[in-house]
This record gives structure tokens, C-alpha cells and sequence, in this order.
């Protein structure tokens, strides 16, 4: 008999915070948490914060639900501004990012299917304190099917 998923309360801001580019990463359910259906994390963004570059998952879908705040999201070149209680779908394979211009903190639900995009975040949280080696992360990237998407 399969043991079934342990239930919990998450708390905005509980979690592993792995965070990375200068915002919180709180990973609320891995995939082994979930028995391979998906991670959720909540990602906190600063005011004013510039956010990842324009990237592309080769793997992944992502679902954003923001809870409080305000944040752009481009996606496949079209801009949407979410606040609270909207949500839009990042399809695998379509060029995204996201950042935060506004003067309040952001705070952003995501539920990541299938999951893995956990791995991601925990190796770019094992980096050397500093200044990022670009080169490093790009392998990073390549390693967990991300990757920057090239200017025209």
C-alpha cells in the first residue's frame, strides 16, 4: 500500500529558502513531497527588483498566482501586470521573466509541473558567495534544461 502525501499548512515565508538573483525562494513541496506531480515554491521580490533574465524552460510548465503585491510578467514578448489573486501560465518552451518595478513587495505562488525546477534553485544556492561566475551558472542552466533566450 502507497503511503499517502502528508498534509501541512505552509505559512507565506516558510519553507527552504534557496533564494537566488536577490529575491526569497521559498521551496514549499518538492517533488518527492508530492510523489513526482509537481514543486511549489513562493518567491518574495523586493521593490524595484530587476528580476532573471528572459529565459526559457525546456521542462517545465510554471503556473504564477501572485497573492500580494504587483508584478510583470513578459511572456513570449507580450507584458501582463498580475496582482493579487490573478494567475498566468508559463508553458514549457516559451521565453519568460519577471520583475518587480513597483514600490511595494511582491509576493508570487508557483506551482512547477513536473517538478525539479527545486534542483535547479538549490545548485544556484550553492554558489560562491559574491559577485555570480556567469559561466557557472549557464552550466547550471544547460544541466537542468534552462536556458537564456538570445537577443535578436
Amino acid at each position: 500500500m502507497e503511503t499517502p502525501v502528508k498534509h501541512h499548512v505552509y505559512r507565506s515565508g516558510e519553507g527552504t529558502n534557496v533564494g537566488a538573483i536577490g529575491l526569497g525562494i521559498y521551496t514549499r513541496l518538492t517533488g518527492a513531497d508530492t510523489k513526482g506531480a509537481y514543486s511549489l515554491f513562493e518567491y518574495v521580490v523586493p521593490p524595484n527588483l530587476g528580476g532573471p533574465p528572459t529565459h526559457i524552460h525546456s521542462r517545465e510548465d510554471e503556473l504564477f498566482t501572485c497573492v500580494q503585491g504587483r508584478v510583470v510578467v513578459e511572456l513570449d514578448g507580450e507584458e501582463h501586470v498580475l496582482g493579487p489573486g490573478d494567475s498566468l501560465l508559463m508553458p514549457r518552451g516559451v521565453p519568460h521573466m519577471f520583475h518587480n518595478p513597483f514600490d511595494e513587495e511582491t509576493r508570487v505562488v508557483a506551482v512547477v509541473s513536473p517538478p525539479g525546477l527545486e534542483n535547479y534553485y538549490q545548485a544556484l544556492s550553492e554558489l560562491p558567495p559574491g559577485p555570480r561566475d556567469m559561466k557557472l551558472v549557464a552550466e547550471i542552466m544547460v544541466r537542468h534544461g534552462l536556458s537564456l533566450q538570445k537577443k535578436p
